[in-house]
């Protein structure tokens, strides 16, 4: 009796297989749904790994409405015009839904390498942030799938030659990918440098080789499922618990508000010749910096009624209008509601050469939203290191954080609220919620000290301005913009020479 195997018999048992995995993977996203769970498959693997038929076997079975897919291309210039996460970033999950990277950041870091693009030196810091990126995610209830797909080097070979072979297909097959091809060793050797530094018992790496498409398919089907099962159990365990009761947790380190000195008011003759002397200057500076490729983020933050957006209308009175924006920020709607809440400010990040100014910015989650209660003291408390690391990854691609925050005292505020009551012209500034919040000034002075304390950084420290006189206020905060401008482009012209 022979105990060959039956290829035909094989053959019909992973069809059969396929059929019972897609029928599972189908009852388990739509549970993943119903729960509000967002999942993140990250699809990297060697050239002709037939990384787009399998993606496209397994959203075949998914509901279309459930997921979105984003392919990265390293070689699109305009994306380069931003920090490596900023795209995805632009493209993370949004609750109960899928979604798809065809490749990620991996590829972006493991192509420039290979090319000799990036030292070796600098892996570490780029590993770094992915690792932060996906610890975000997680924390935030995001289920994170990587997977890695390899093919041995002469089957590799011999897809090149198939898709040569054919006029519709032979676009596909490159230069740089015989060129890698040929490197197939070191770059391997690089692949699984990167797997040792960036997997994680919450988010490992699962490698599957594809010479044999059906049961790459199969474990493909098997690896999203057990994950989205998993998640599903923890998130049903989480719904069951009973919810925690919100508790202030006061802040007993530096009070640095009580230390700020206000001064006498300005004299408006030496502010008029004096803002305008600045406007001129920093509309130079800005066109430098638009010329030097250098990216701007300025962070406008402080009481009601400080004076944030007289401090901004006097700076941009200075700049050219096509070298800036504006983003007033207030709460998030519920499409924001729905993704992790820096998600909002990572699309509003500029690219090379322009400004972005924040009229109030991503601290609201340690300030409105603590003191409100509107998220949980685990969140704004994991907020502080999540912001640091969001702002170290601008910083180290080359933009300059500026940040303000603008202090009064609590009589001055009521003073300008009453003004504002009186004044029809300004009447539509004063709300009821002003008025409510600032019944928990202390707890707002709290959360502010704490907020300083805990993300002044030397890459992107706080500026504490003193604005019961405006008009020291908007010469203050030009003039520290000024500066951190030109200590940018000094380095700038330091790094050409």
């Amino acid at each position: 009796m022979s105990n060959s195997i039956d290829p035909k018999q094989t053959k019909a048992n992973q069809k059969n297989q396929l059929k019972e995995l897609a029928i599972r993977l189908g009852v388990f996203q739509r549970e993943a749904k119903d729960l509000g769970i967002p999942t993140l498959v990250m699809i990297e693997g060697l050239d002709a790994s037939e990384k787009g038929l399998l993606l496209n076997q397994v959203l075949l079975e998914i509901d279309a409405r459930s997921y979105n897919v984003y392919s990265t291309h390293a070689s699109h210039k305009q994306l380069r015009a931003y920090p490596l996460l900023w795209r995805f970033w632009n493209n993370t999950p949004q609750r109960g839904l899928i979604q798809f990277y065809d490749r990620g950041p991996y590829y972006l870091v493991l192509d420039a390498w290979a090319e000799g693009k990036l030292h070796e030196d600098e892996l570490d810091s780029y590993w770094e942030h992915i690792r932060n990126f996906e610890r975000q995610l997680s924390d935030d209830g995001v289920e994170i799938i990587k997977i890695f797909l390899t093919v041995p080097k002469k089957e590799q070979a011999r897809r090149f030659e198939k898709l040569e072979d054919n006029s519709k297909t032979a676009w596909r097959v490159t230069t740089k990918d015989w060129r890698r091809h040929r490197q197939y060793k070191p770059y391997m050797e690089k692949v699984e440098k990167m797997i040792v530094a960036t997997d994680s018992p919450q988010y490992k790496w699962k490698k599957i080789d594809t010479c044999d498409i059906r049961d790459t398919t199969i474990e493909l089907y098997l690896t999203i499922i057990e994950r989205l099962e998993a998640a599903i159990d923890r998130k049903k365990a989480k719904n069951a618990e009973p919810k925690a009761t919100m508790i202030w947790i006061p802040f007993k380190g530096r009070d640095k508000l009580s230390e700020v000195k206000f001064k006498a008011p300005m004299d408006r003759a030496e502010y008029k010749q004096t803002l305008k002397f600045q406007q001129e200057r920093i509309h130079e500076i800005v066109h430098e910096i638009h010329s030097s490729k250098i990216p701007i983020v300025m962070v406008y933050c402080g009481w009601d009624a400080a004076g944030k957006g007289g401090c901004i209308k006097r700076l941009v009175q200075g700049i050219d209008p096509r070298g800036y924006s504006v983003t007033p920020v207030g709460a998030p709607t519920n499409y924001e509601l729905s993704q992790h809440y820096l998600w909002r400010f990572w699309k509003q990040i500029p690219h090379r050469g322009r400004v972005k100014i924040f009229d109030r910015s991503w601290y609201g989650r340690v300030l409105v939203e603590r003191v409100e209660g509107l998220c949980s003291n685990e969140e704004w408390q994991r907020a502080y290191r999540e912001i640091n690391e969001m702002e170290a990854h601008f910083t180290d691609y080359g933009t300059v954080v500026i940040k303000f925050w603008l202090h009064i005292d609590k009589g001055t505020q009521k003073e300008r609220f009453e003004a504002r009551k009186s004044n029809p012209l300004k009447q539509w500034k004063i709300t009821n919620e002003d008025w409510r919040n600032r019944k928990k000034w202390d707890l707002y002075a709290e959360a502010v000290n704490e907020m300083i304390e805990k993300t002044n950084k030397p890459h992107a420290p706080w500026n504490i301005i003193p604005s019961v006189c405006k008009m020291r206020a908007r010469i203050q905060t030009i003039d520290i913009t000024i500066k951190r401008m030109e200590q940018a482009l000094k380095k700038y012209r330091k790094a050409r020479l």
